[in-house]
C-alpha cells in the first residue's frame, strides 16, 4: 500500500504569495486578441520576453514538440539559454542542469554525465535527446555546438517512449545563420586545461541565398584533477537549404572523441574487519585528497557519431508535414578500477582491494520520425495537432569481464600491476542485442478560450527485442499518455495541472514473466510574471512513482517488486530588478523513498556467495532533501560584466543501503566578462572559498574529492562582423 501524499506545508503559502505578488502587465504589454483564423504554424528556435526580462526564453519545444509559451505549458519545464551557458563557460552537459530546480549534477566514474531528477537518476529514469533524437545513455555531452538546453520533468513517453520515466532533456543544437561571422577561440585553467574553439556562419547577410553552412568545432586537453588525464575532439558541420518561404532542410554531422581518465576517489572504511558488507558508520580513508589508487590500465575511449536530417513542408496555412532521419553510434573502450573493499593485509595494515572492469560496447541508433502538424478551429475551440509516426532500431553489443588487479596498501601504496590482466572466471557478460520500435503518437493542444487551454496526448510503442548472446526474444508494447490543464485567471498567472505515465522495457535478469517498468506523474504548478514583468516565476508541487523495479528477492532471484516514489516542491524565480542586473534563483525539497528495494552483495569465495540486503524505506543514493541555487550577474558600460552563483546541496546518500552520508556543501562561483566589438574575454573561478566537497564514486565503497578552487579564462575574436 502506497503512502499518502505528504507535501510540504510551505507549498500552499509560496502559491499564494506568488499569487497576490502577481501584478498586472501594463496596458502596452498586454497581449493582443487573437484572429478568429487560426495562425500558421510557426517554427522558431526562442520566442523571447517582449519589454520584460531580456533573453529569458519565453517559449520551449520539448513539450509538444511545437513552439509552445512557457506560461501556457501545463508542465514543470526548464531552459537553459545560450547567454546563460555562454555566461558559466561550462563545457558539459552537467553545468547547464545545474539552472533547473531538481537536479542533481553528478559523473560517472567521472567519465560521463550522471545526474539525478527529482530523486530519479539518468541512468535507469532519464533520456537525453540531441535535437529531439535520442542518445546513448553513458557519455559526457560537450556544450561547445548547443544553443539551449531544455528539460521535461517527470514522464515523457507520450512524445519519446520508452526510458524517460523521471526526465527529458534536449539539446539543441546551433544551426546556419546567414551572418557570415567566423569566431575563433582559446581557452586555458588549472591542471593545465588548454583548448580551442571555431564557430563558422559561411551564409550569405542578404539572406538572398538558399544555402547556408555553419562549421563548429572544439578541442580541449587537461592533465586534470587528481592526475586524470582527458582530452577532446569534436567537428559539426550543419548545413540548410531552404528554396523557398515554405520548404527547409537542416543536415547536421558530428564527429565526437573523448578521452578520459576513469575515477573511483578514494575509498571508505567500514569499522569491524572494514569489510563493505557491514555497514555500520564507514569514513573516508584519511589521506591526501589527490592521492589515486587506480591502476594503470585505466582508460575511457569514446567515439560518438551524429548524422540527422530535418526536412520541413508547408503545405498550407494550416497544416505542415515533417521528417527527421537520425543515425547515431556509439563505440566506447574502457578499463576502470573499481574498489571491492578496505581489508587488513598480510601485516595487518588497511589494504584495498581491487579489480579491473573491462568493457567494449558499440551502440548504434538509427530511426526517422514522420510528422504532420495541424491547426484546426471548430466551434472556437482551437486545436494544435501533431501526429507522428517513429520507426527506429537499436543495437547493444558489448563484452564486460572483471580482471584481477593486486592489492594495493593504503597509507603508503605501491603500484605493482603490470603485463597481461587475468580474467576473473565466471564474472564475464556480454550481448549482440537488437531493439526495434513502432510507435505513432499525437498531442492536441486545444484553446477552449484564452483563458483554458488543454493539452492530450499519448504514444503506442511496439518493441521487439532479441538478444543472440543470451536467447532472449521477447515483445512490449505499451502506452504512454498524458492529459494536462492551464487555466489563466489573469494574463500574467496560469495555474497548471498534469498527469502522465511513462515505461522502460523490463530488465533481461527478471525470472519469470516480465512487465515493463512504469513511472506515474502527477504535478500541479503556478506560473506568474510579477512586479510589472520584471519578473517570472513557477512554483510545482508534484508526486512521482516507479513500479515493477527487477531486484533480488530473499533467494536471490530477481523479480518485478520493487517500487520507488518521491515528492516535493520546486520553485524557480528569473527576475531583472534594476537595468541590466539578471537574477536566478531556484529551490527543491525533494522526498525520496525506496518502498520497496533490495541489493545483492557479493561476498567472495568458490563458488560465489551473495548475500540480499533490504534497503526498504531508506532514500534514494543522491536524493538530497534540500537544493537552491542563485546566480546574479550584471552588465556595465563598455561591454563589462560580472555574475556570482552560489549553490546549496543538503546532506545526501551516496549508496541506497544508507550506510554514509555526505555533509551538506554551499559552495560560490564567479565570473568576470568582457564583449566588445570584435573582443570577448571571460573569467570563470569555481569554488571560490576551496571548500573539500566529495561527489558519487563507485557504490558504497567509494566517494571522489572534488576540486578546489579552480580557475579558467578564454579569449575569443570575431571576424567578419559589422
Amino acid at each position: 500500500m502506497q503512502k499518502p501524499v505528504r507535501l510540504p506545508r510551505l507549498a500552499l503559502p509560496l502559491a499564494l504569495a506568488l499569487l497576490l505578488t502577481a501584478g498586472r502587465l501594463p496596458a502596452q504589454e498586454a497581449p493582443a486578441a487573437q484572429d478568429e483564423t487560426p495562425p500558421a504554424a510557426v517554427y522558431e528556435d526562442v520566442l523571447f520576453v517582449e519589454g520584460g526580462l531580456p533573453e529569458v526564453p519565453e517559449s520551449s519545444t520539448i513539450v509538444t514538440k511545437l513552439p509552445s509559451p512557457l506560461q501556457k505549458t501545463p508542465a514543470s519545464v526548464g531552459v537553459v539559454s545560450g547567454w546563460r551557458l555562454d555566461e558559466q563557460g561550462s563545457p558539459a552537459l552537467g553545468g547547464a542542469l545545474q539552472n533547473v530546480s531538481g537536479i542533481n549534477v553528478q559523473t560517472q566514474s567521472g567519465v560521463a554525465d550522471f545526474f539525478v531528477v527529482r530523486g530519479f537518476d539518468s541512468i535507469e529514469s532519464g533520456l537525453v535527446l540531441v535535437d529531439g533524437a535520442a542518445e546513448p545513455e553513458i557519455s559526457f555531452y560537450q556544450l561547445y555546438n548547443v544553443e539551449r538546453v531544455e528539460v521535461l520533468k517527470g514522464p515523457g513517453g507520450f512524445l519519446y517512449g520508452g526510458s524517460p520515466l523521471a526526465a527529458t532533456i534536449n539539446m539543441v543544437r546551433r544551426q546556419p545563420e546567414p551572418t557570415g561571422l567566423l569566431t575563433l577561440g582559446l581557452e586555458g585553467g588549472s591542471f593545465n586545461t588548454r583548448g580551442g574553439r571555431l564557430d563558422w556562419n559561411l551564409g550569405d547577410r542578404g539572406g538572398d541565398s538558399p544555402y547556408g553552412f555553419r562549421l563548429n568545432g572544439l578541442w580541449r586537453e587537461s592533465d586534470g584533477w587528481r592526475d586524470r588525464p582527458s582530452e577532446v575532439r569534436a567537428v559539426n558541420p550543419a548545413f540548410s537549404w531552404s528554396p523557398d518561404e515554405s520548404r527547409s532542410l537542416h543536415v547536421n554531422l558530428e564527429f565526437l572523441d573523448t578521452s578520459f581518465a576513469p575515477d573511483s576517489g578514494l575509498p571508505l572504511l567500514f569499522p569491524t574487519g572494514l569489510s563493505p558488507v557491514r555497514r555500520q558508520s564507514p569514513r573516508i580513508a584519511d589521506v591526501p585528497r589527490t592521492r589515486s589508487y587506480q591502476s594503470p590500465y585505466d582508460l575511457s575511449d569514446q567515439e560518438t557519431r551524429r548524422v540527422q536530417a530535418d526536412w520541413q513542408s508547408v503545405l498550407s496555412p494550416n497544416l505542415t508535414l515533417r521528417n527527421k532521419a537520425y543515425y547515431r553510434r556509439l563505440d566506447w573502450d574502457s578499463a576502470a578500477t573499481i574498489f571491492n573493499g578496505v581489508f587488513p593485509g598480510p601485516r595487518g595494515e588497511p589494504t584495498l582491494f581491487r579489480s579491473l572492469i573491462l568493457l567494449d560496447d558499440r551502440q548504434e541508433f538509427a530511426g526517422n520520425q514522420l510528422e504532420a502538424v495541424l491547426t484546426a478551429s471548430t466551434g472556437g475551440v482551437t486545436h494544435q495537432i501533431l501526429a507522428g509516426f517513429e520507426a527506429a532500431r537499436l543495437t547493444d553489443r558489448f563484452t564486460l569481464d572483471v580482471g584481477f588487479l593486486p592489492f594495493i596498501a593504503l597509507r603508503s601504496p605501491v603500484e605493482t600491476a603490470g603485463g597481461p590482466v587475468f580474467l576473473i572466471p565466471g564474472q564475464s557478460q556480454a550481448a549482440d542485442a537488437a531493439s526495434r520500435v513502432l510507435a505513432p503518437y499525437v498531442t492536441d493542444q486545444i484553446a477552449l478560450s484564452e483563458r483554458l487551454q488543454v493539452l492530450v496526448g499519448a504514444r503506442f510503442d511496439a518493441i521487439d527485442y532479441e538478444d543472440e548472446v543470451t536467447g532472449t526474444d521477447r515483445s512490449v508494447s505499451q502506452v504512454s499518455p498524458l492529459l494536462g490543464l492551464t487555466w489563466s485567471p489573469r494574463p500574467e498567472v496560469s495555474l497548471y495541472a498534469n498527469a502522465g505515465r511513462g515505461f522502460a522495457p523490463p530488465s533481461s535478469r527478471v525470472v519469470g514473466k516480465r512487465e515493463p517498468e512504469e513511472s506515474e506523474q502527477i504535478e500541479a504548478g503556478l506560473k506568474t510574471n510579477l512586479w510589472g514583468g520584471k519578473a517570472q516565476a513557477t512554483l510545482a508541487v508534484y508526486r512521482l512513482d516507479r513500479d515493477n523495479v527487477a531486484i533480488p528477492d530473499q533467494t536471490g532471484i530477481t523479480r518485478q517488486t520493487g517500487s520507488q516514489q518521491s515528492q516535493g516542491i520546486e520553485l524557480e524565480i528569473a527576475a531583472e530588478p534594476l537595468p541590466r542586473l539578471r537574477t536566478f534563483f531556484s529551490y527543491a525539497y525533494t522526498d525520496a523513498e525506496l518502498v520497496r528495494f533490495s541489493e545483492l552483495v557479493f561476498l567472495g569465495g568458490n563458488p560465489p556467495a551473495f548475500l540480499v540486503l533490504d534497503h526498504a524505506g531508506n532514500t534514494p543514493a543522491f536524493a538530497p532533501k534540500h537544493l537552491a541555487n542563485l546566480r546574479i550577474s550584471r552588465h556595465f558600460d563598455h561591454g563589462i560584466g560580472a555574475a556570482l552563483g552560489a549553490r546549496y546541496l543538503g546532506e545526501q546518500f551516496i549508496a541506497a543501503d544508507n550506510a554514509f552520508e555526505l555533509d551538506s556543501t554551499f559552495t560560490l562561483d564567479a565570473s568576470l566578462f568582457y564583449d566588445r566589438n570584435l573582443w570577448s574575454l571571460a573569467l570563470h573561478l569555481d569554488n571560490l572559498t576551496d571548500e573539500e566537497i566529495f561527489t558519487r564514486g563507485f557504490g558504497s565503497t567509494s566517494v571522489i574529492p572534488a576540486p578546489g578552487l579552480t580557475v579558467h579564462g578564454s579569449v575569443s575574436v570575431r571576424l567578419g562582423a559589422h
